[in-house]
């Protein structure tokens, strides 16, 4: 095992991580993921700060999560991450979560660095150095293209407010999964838990655009009921934002 090349975090499930079921929300776990992507990056010298300096910028382009079991509050939980060799403009980051020393989820995610003026994509040589690529192990599975269903309902119109954005000025990655957790009737977050999680980050959203967002969640019968699907779409530009992908169980 590549163990140099694997960075670990622990944390303890805190009242602001849970849900009103009483275990670890989605949106917080997304944005936890997100700090243990950024501590193991500034670890080996391609953080936000390192590449903020010649001009350039980190961008979570897609997402798959799987969750056997949700932490509840005070559980202490484990992240392991590791990079994956990069190919091209694309680097995969792989993320296992552990709770009593089981492991209860598994995330893939592909970045691209974009260049800060032009906001286009730089291939990965610029860094590929820098990088511990694990070459001993990695998941079974990849965030991949995600397909909505043609038949859609429009369920709620949001603005970019200041506290959607980043320090990269655009809406922050986590966002759009709160966004589509407030899209979902309450009652169903009751009833039902997500083990999946799917996102394609199509275009950036800046502050005062308007996000449509549509979804398949009331559209009866549905080839497969446990799978959802949602997408944004910006009013302003008329381009789509993100398209995601859910699965669920029922709530224990």
């Amino acid at each position: 095992m590549d163990n140099e090349k694997i960075f670990e975090l622990n944390y303890e499930i805190k009242s602001v991580d849970i849900n009103t079921n009483r275990k670890l929300g989605l949106y917080r776990l997304l944005g936890i993921l997100q700090d243990v992507t950024y501590e193991h990056a500034f670890k080996l010298d391609f953080g936000y700060e390192n590449l903020k300096s010649i001009g350039f910028f980190w961008v979570l382009i897609r997402q798959k999560l799987k969750m056997e079991k949700w932490p509840k509050w005070h559980d202490k939980i484990t992240i392991k991450t590791w990079t994956l060799p990069a190919k091209g403009f694309f680097v995969i980051r792989e993320y296992e979560i552990f709770s009593d020393n089981i492991k209860i989820g598994e995330c893939s995610t592909t970045w691209v660095i974009l260049d800060s003026k032009s906001r286009k994509p730089k291939e990965m040589t610029m860094i590929e150095n820098s990088f511990l690529a694990r070459t001993d192990y990695h998941l079974n599975f990849k965030a991949s293209k995600i397909l909505v269903p043609k038949k859609m309902e429009l369920q709620k119109s949001i603005e970019v407010n200041n506290s959607d954005l980043d320090m990269n000025n655009h809406v922050n990655n986590v966002k759009y999964s709160q966004w589509m957790l407030d899209a979902i009737p309450f009652e169903k977050h009751k009833e039902y838990s997500i083990n999946e999680y799917e996102i394609n980050f199509l275009n950036e959203t800046f502050l005062g655009d308007k996000i449509l967002c549509y979804s398949d969640i009331n559209i009866i019968p549905k080839e497969k009921p446990n799978e959802t699907y949602f997408y944004g779409q910006n009013e302003i530009s008329s381009k789509n934002a993100f398209t995601i992908k859910i699965k669920t169980t029922k709530a224990e």
